[in-house]
């Protein structure tokens, strides 16, 4: 993979990519009774994709095997996660391994001091997929 295949985080470059892997995984896993939807909010983000507010925030929803994703704030999902977006960036950058989430869990890492940081909803009737979902995009963002 050259640079040219990497995206900045939460741009709409990485939504729209995030959206072609989200559709690959829900092809792959066909969990076709699974309901999801998370919307994630980065605060203070780049001015390049941020809206006046310095917001960059997106969304999706799964539907069996139908997927929505767009760019922009929704209140409607299961889980609505708010943070810095500098200080999320790490994290968004990171792929959790089997033997990395095993370290952590013996071994927390602190968590960096986020004013913005929030987590609300449901996070129980998220799709196995989820972390892949994550780390799909993880090794693609800069």
């Amino acid at each position: 993979m050259g640079s040219k295949d990497l995206v900045v985080f939460a741009s709409s470059a990485w939504v729209d990519l995030a959206r072609v892997v989200l559709d690959d995984l829900v092809t792959q896993y066909e969990q076709r009774g699974i309901t999801f939807s998370i919307c994630e909010k980065f605060m203070d983000a780049p001015p390049e994709f941020a809206d006046k507010r310095g917001v960059a925030a997106w969304h999706f929803y799964v539907n069996g095997n139908d997927v929505r994703v767009g760019r922009g704030s929704v209140a409607d999902t299961d889980v609505r996660i708010r943070a810095s977006w500098a200080l999320a960036l790490p994290g968004a950058r990171q792929v959790y391994t089997p033997e990395l989430l095993a370290e952590q869990q013996k071994n927390p890492t602190p968590i960096p001091d986020d004013p913005h940081r929030s987590i609300e909803g449901d996070m129980s009737k998220a799709p196995s997929w989820l972390m892949e979902l994550h780390n799909r995009l993880a090794v693609m963002t800069v």
